[in-house]
């Protein structure tokens, strides 16, 4: 594939490095409960209300991005993103939170799904649709690379300036992204069938898409179940690593080094999955070791253990969404894409709407109940929702 200076490749790899900036992370805790004043039943309330709002807005953000280009709707999203950490690092108080959290999330509706129909679809037009899954697996490493970078700074920056400034610091890639964004060619292949159609119309179609894609629902249904062990694996491994008596100042480092696991299994992604063997060996393993790593928390619980589980949930399971993801996009037309990308992003909110309140309360009790509970639905997904029996080629292929 050749270097252009106008194509969205390059766009897009800044595009992730800047999305992966996230100065924030090491002190998150800290952040809500030190700074903001809050309890943890309230930021787990915070991250529900996210999501709702997520939801909310995922079918109409989606329709905007089929509609007008998926690239204005993308750069609107780093905007709102930029307005929620300014929001969240300025004002301590809990009704601003919930302000910065619905700017968030509608700067994730937004994003979600339409930036990687982006991708795919300005790589269709410049004849290099083929290589989406490796742009996309080497993007999300270099977003990895920018949150290795940054959660070690973040905790400096949060140690020796204040708890906020991590905050206010993220704020500022996601600014630059507006602008870089808005330079990319809108792909005049995501617009031929969208502009003859009304916007209900486009909704409806690409919500049918999902419903009636047997391959497509059973993808996203499996990914969202085991997506849930690196999602609160995030939000559990500080309250366990305090119980355990680690010291802040370390929280930075291993959630460094999540992102590096990540980078290490996701940057040759047809490299990862052939060592496998096959397709549904790579899906049923890496659920398997999601299982398994939180089970060892649950009975051994230790540091070892804690960052056992990063590593592994962090490289092998961040390497399983992306190679979702990748399937997903082969099965939607370009017309419906952004669309029932965003389906699947509103079904994912909808599991997590449910689900952050009732494990921030399990873990309010316990703590190994918390992640046993979180286990169990990956293997929910393992036994229920298999994948054997989908017609899926290795990447490679």
């Amino acid at each position: 594939m050749t270097f252009r200076t106008n194509g969205i490749t390059w766009r897009y790899y800044f595009f992730s490095f800047l999305s992966g900036l996230t100065f924030y992370t090491a002190a998150l805790i800290p952040f809500y409960t030190n700074w903001g004043h809050i309890s943890l039943t309230q930021v787990q309330f915070l991250q529900a209300w996210l999501m709702f709002w997520a939801f909310v807005l995922e079918i109409p953000t989606g329709v905007i991005a089929d509609k007008f280009g998926r690239k204005y709707s993308v750069a609107l999203g780093c905007l709102m993103t930029f307005l929620s950490f300014a929001v969240y690092g300025t004002f301590p108080h809990f009704t601003a939170f919930l302000v910065a959290e619905f700017l968030a999330a509608l700067g994730m509706a937004l994003m979600s799904g339409a930036s990687e129909a982006l991708l795919y679809d300005s790589l269709k037009e410049e004849k290099n649709e083929g290589e989406f899954k490796n742009v996309f697996g080497k993007s999300f490493s270099i977003g990895q690379i920018a949150a290795i970078i940054s959660a070690p700074i973040g905790g400096f920056i949060a140690s020796k300036f204040g708890l906020n400034i991590p905050m206010m610091a993220t704020a500022i890639p996601a600014l630059i992204a507006v602008f870089i964004i808005l330079t990319a060619k809108e792909p005049s292949i995501a617009m031929t069938g969208s502009e003859e159609k009304k916007y209900i119309n486009i909704a409806k179609n690409g919500i049918s898409s999902f419903i009636h894609n047997k391959n497509l629902r059973t993808l996203a249904l499996n990914g969202i179940l085991v997506y849930t062990g690196a999602y609160f694996l995030i939000w559990l491994y500080q309250p366990q690593l305090q119980n355990l008596g680690l010291a802040i100042i370390y929280f930075g480092f291993i959630r460094a080094l999540f992102a590096l696991s990540g980078m290490v299994f996701s940057h040759n992604l047809p490299g990862t999955e052939k060592f496998f063997g096959s397709s549904n060996k790579f899906f049923n393993i890496t659920t398997f070791a999601t299982i398994i790593s939180l089970l060892l928390i649950v009975i051994f619980p230790s540091v070892f253990t804690v960052v056992l589980a990063i590593i592994i949930i962090g490289g092998l399971g961040q390497a399983r969404f992306t190679a979702l993801n990748s399937y997903m996009n082969d099965e939607i037309p370009s017309e419906q894409r952004a669309t029932t990308l965003s389906t699947v992003s509103m079904l994912n909110r909808i599991v997590l709407i449910v689900l952050n309140p009732a494990v921030g309360f399990i873990a309010d009790h316990s703590l190994r109940g918390a992640f046993l509970f979180v286990s169990a639905l990956s293997l929910i997904a393992f036994v229920f929702i298999p994948l054997n029996g989908l017609n899926i080629k290795r990447i490679s292929d």
